[in-house]
């Protein structure tokens, strides 16, 4: 289990050496301060286990639960958090020049969703064959894309071969 890692390891029953100690029963209600081993004979008889919560405490303070249900359910509670946790990705968006103005709202849109998220995006133009002569369409293909969405380029525009590349991200400003 690599996520229980994580979990703070308390000590339980046999590791506990403090003498006296402050109770707290399952239901959360304080027992006041008792003997250790009036502590563990109560955890015996009613099938739990004794945990010591808080050891700087004086006197330290112990209760009585289910180490096994407690330690599951710190971990489905760590999965629940990792799953929910979204990192930045980088998403690519490819876009041709002769890109019709439908297409090019949709493929926006989409871009604005990934800023929105937090991911940044690469836009990539490819020209092809005598596309070449027509880079200023390309480049104010790229300025539109960064108008309508609100982004910022992280660089200038990339050139390698007959592709063109710029990252983009969220505006900070806004």
């Amino acid at each position: 289990m690599n996520s229980r890692r994580n979990i703070k390891e308390l000590k339980i029953n046999q590791q506990i050496n403090a003498d006296p100690i402050v109770l707290i029963d399952e239901e959360g209600r304080a027992q006041g301060q008792i003997s250790l081993d009036q502590a563990r004979y109560l955890a015996y008889e009613k099938e739990l286990d004794l945990v010591l919560i808080n050891e700087s405490a004086n006197p330290p303070v112990a209760r009585l639960m289910d180490y096994g249900k407690y330690i599951y359910d710190q971990t489905k509670m760590q999965n629940k958090q990792k799953a929910k946790s979204h990192g930045a990705e980088l998403k690519e968006v490819r876009f041709s020049i002769k890109i019709g103005e439908h297409d090019l709202a949709v493929k926006i849109n989409k871009i604005k969703q990934f800023l929105d998220r937090g991911d940044k995006v690469k836009i990539t133009v490819q020209l092809k064959g005598r596309e070449m002569m027509f880079r200023d369409r390309m480049s104010g293909l790229m300025d539109k894309i960064k108008t309508e969405t609100g982004g910022v380029f992280d660089k200038s525009v990339e050139k390698m071969g007959n592709r063109f590349f710029a990252t983009l991200s969220k505006n900070p400003n806004k």
